[in-house]
């Protein structure tokens, strides 16, 4: 009753996470269940089923991101006060947040279910333990998806997945150790400021002083992680069309290759090395960001704002990092429809899966920028208390913003550029 109340009464940006991890949960539960019709299909090809299945991780994680964002953004900051004094504290929290996000999970795995169904519940289970009527809609929807009888217990296995991991992930999100979105403004507001502004609650001066002791070392240490991923994964790709076999014998370079090799090709290989170190870059981009920009002297919106990125880097940087990911695919698509060497058609269903990672992205987005705005709301009523201007706080949200989005926009655009595409 308490999930069903905090789903009806949640904001917009609540309710656009949970529908888009009803949607991620129906495309990922589809997309499985084509990976085990193929398998039944072409009980030969085990390696190319497996590469299809591992292939299905990455919409996996990318909604477990979703739902870990979920996790952290609710229940809202103002409503935690009054669920600890109802007795859930730290323990029960991640429960009630695993049911918060297995709720939409379940209804897309349902949805699909009712869809390769065609409505007939009943019928369903036959005495042989195949899965009566159950076919995929791939001549309703025009969908590439074979329509043959399923076993049952693997469809129940791989229809649960996504909403066991989401929940999971939502309850690792909002679990005691997650980082709050409620900070002080003390590490924001300047050296002159800090003393009064972290007093409060016992230990709140040790956990903002840890937080910035700690941050520094980590977004360092993942901007040049994240710089040698790129950086070899962008090699990678580019190596692998002169030298790499796709049959053994002919190259990427000679013909045109399918979405089966590609799949297994260094080139796909290189592309993931390459999303991955652009995801360890972020938050050790957009502190240096923050730090340039309160370097040499800065007057007051610049100190402001570039305290505010160094602290918000840990929880805009993967995010924006991804968001970049997907705008350099994105990009490099657009380029190579441009110049004429467009790839091979990735086809409905595999488009169907890159747009749904991609809306997951951009919602995991929306929810840091949304936990963003809760640790800078302690800074607002510092400003408002000392009598600044509120040109000021107008002043030094567009100067972030601009910083964040000029530095993750080249960062696209650079990876878009440079990342090599297959023959067409």
């Amino acid at each position: 009753m308490l999930t069903l109340r905090l789903t009806l009464t949640a904001p917009p940006l609540a309710l656009l996470l949970r529908l888009l991890l009803l949607c991620a949960s129906a495309g990922i539960g589809l997309l499985l269940l084509a990976t085990l019709s193929y398998a039944l299909e072409h009980p030969g090809h085990r390696a190319a089923a497996l590469v299809r299945l591992l292939w299905c991780l990455v919409p996996l994680a990318v909604a477990a991101q979703l739902a870990a964002a979920l996790g952290r953004t609710e229940p809202r900051p103002e409503a935690r006060s009054g669920l600890d004094a109802a007795g859930l504290g730290p323990a029960r929290l991640p429960l009630l947040a695993a049911r918060t996000a297995a709720a939409p999970g379940l209804a897309g795995s349902a949805l699909v279910l009712l869809v390769t169904a065609r409505g007939d519940i009943g019928g369903l289970f036959g005495t042989d333990g195949s899965v009566h009527g159950l076919t995929l809609p791939g001549a309703a929807t025009g969908l590439p998806l074979p329509e043959q009888p399923l076993p049952a217990p693997a469809v129940v296995t791989l229809l649960s997945t996504v909403p066991l991991l989401t929940a999971l992930a939502a309850a690792w999100g909002a679990r005691s150790g997650a980082p709050a979105p409620a900070a002080g403004a003390g590490a924001a507001a300047g050296p002159g400021t800090s003393a009064r502004s972290d007093r409060g609650p016992a230990g709140s001066e040790q956990t903002l002083a840890g937080r910035r002791d700690d941050s520094g070392p980590s977004c360092r240490a993942g901007l040049l992680w994240g710089a040698v991923l790129t950086s070899g994964g962008l090699l990678l790709a580019a190596y692998a069309p002169q030298v790499a076999t796709v049959t053994g014998t002919a190259r990427l370079e000679d013909r045109a290759v399918r979405i089966e090799d590609l799949a297994t090709s260094p080139l796909a290989a290189g592309w993931l090395l390459a999303v991955f170190g652009l995801m360890l870059t972020g938050p050790g981009l957009a502190a240096l960001s923050g730090r340039l920009l309160g370097a040499l002297r800065p007057g007051p919106v610049r100190l402001l704002a570039g305290r505010t990125l160094v602290r918000e880097a840990p929880l805009l940087g993967r995010s924006l990092g991804a968001l970049s990911a997907v705008a350099a695919a994105l990009l490099a698509l657009a380029r190579a429809r441009l110049t004429g060497d467009a790839p091979l058609a990735p086809g409905p269903l595999v488009g169907a899966t890159a747009t749904l990672t991609g809306c997951c992205v951009a919602g995991a987005v929306l929810a840091a920028l949304t936990r963003a705005r809760h640790a800078r709301a302690p800074l607002g009523e510092l400003l408002d208390r000392i009598g600044a201007p509120r040109r000021l706080g107008r002043a030094v949200t567009l100067l972030r913003a601009g910083v964040l989005w000029a530095v993750f926009t080249a960062l696209a655009t650079t990876a878009g550029m440079l990342t090599p595409l297959p023959p067409h």
